[in-house]
């Protein structure tokens, strides 16, 4: 049972670094970045500037639900436990 816990754990660490890594976070910063460049380029070279809409997807992918949903059941359980133990301390200190 022990190994279970362990292995679990590895896997749910696994899946944070993993979640972190290849998060779409470091992507929309590069492109923005890029965009901040090219238009500094433009101004300073005095060339006409185009409005340029680009469209992307804001909405959690789903390592990042998946992640979320587990995180709020680990507060719930830690929620539960907390309040079983305190519990059981306000019943021997009554």
């Amino acid at each position: 049972m022990k190994q279970f816990w362990i292995d679990l754990c590895c896997v749910l660490l696994l899946i944070c670094v993993m979640s972190l890594f290849f998060g779409d976070h470091q992507v929309s910063k590069t492109l923005f970045e890029r965009q901040i460049d090219q238009f500094e380029e433009d101004v300073s070279s005095r060339k006409e500037i185009q409005s340029v809409i680009t469209l992307q997807d804001t909405s959690d992918n789903r390592v990042g639900t998946m992640m979320e949903t587990l995180s709020q059941w680990c507060v719930n359980i830690i929620e539960f436990i907390a309040k079983i133990f305190s519990d059981f301390i306000s019943l021997f200190i009554s």
